[in-house]
């Protein structure tokens, strides 16, 4: 198996602009549906600055966003549903291929982040090709990887363990992603991130087992 990681500053994407826009805040991006090649559903889970959460959906609602649905928000976080319509998609390109999702993507500051597996040496080239064409692309890494020794990264492992060990999960909560990052001497963007996806990975690979 190889994995290909990168960042690509989409051209004619509502993405990137909400990110550009809002450079400081960091959006994870959760496929949920598509209704067509052109029109996809996500879950956005937005951290940032609390004050900032009325302009991004205002902006989205006025942004080539057929659809903007609060879920829920708290002083650190704010998670939406949301459906957008435009010509061009970076999963696209990486389902032609024969790629798969390895990890969720993220956009901060303009770029979209990407981690994908293939089987294929050959695919990835021929999705760079593709994906030059659709902006500024820059190669994070391309190698062979063993996907069945690990679940989470040693940084996703080092903040679930904190968030736990610190009563994140208890009820009622102990901490805030705020404390964690500053325990952990990082950005409550980044902490909140790679918690986000180390709960997403483990409730997957716990969902397979018992299901």
């Amino acid at each position: 198996m190889f994995k290909f990681s990168f960042k690509v500053k989409h051209k004619n994407c509502s993405e990137t602009r909400l990110s550009e826009k809002f450079p400081k805040h960091q959006i994870t991006v959760i496929d949920i549906q598509a209704a067509s090649e052109k029109q996809k559903q996500y879950l956005y889970y937005i951290t940032g600055k609390e004050r900032d959460f009325k302009s991004i959906i205002t902006y989205l609602k006025t942004h080539g966003y057929k659809e903007v649905k609060q879920i829920e928000q708290s002083p650190e976080t704010l998670l939406l549903l949301v459906t957008l319509k435009q010509k061009s998609y970076v999963q696209n390109i990486i389902q032609k291929y024969g790629g798969f999702f390895i990890d969720l993507h993220t956009v901060l500051a303009g770029y979209e982040y990407w981690h994908i597996g293939t089987v294929s040496r050959k695919s990835i080239d021929k999705m760079r090709e593709e994906l030059r064409n659709m902006g500024d692309l820059k190669t994070l890494f391309i190698g062979h990887v063993d996907f069945a020794n690990t679940i989470l990264s040693k940084q996703q492992k080092k903040v679930f363990s904190h968030a736990y060990e610190s009563g994140y999960y208890a009820i009622p909560r102990n901490t805030t992603i705020t404390a964690i990052a500053k325990d952990l001497k990082m950005s409550n963007a980044t902490a909140g991130e790679h918690l986000m996806k180390a709960q997403n990975k483990l409730l997957n690979s716990a969902a397979k087992k018992i299901l």
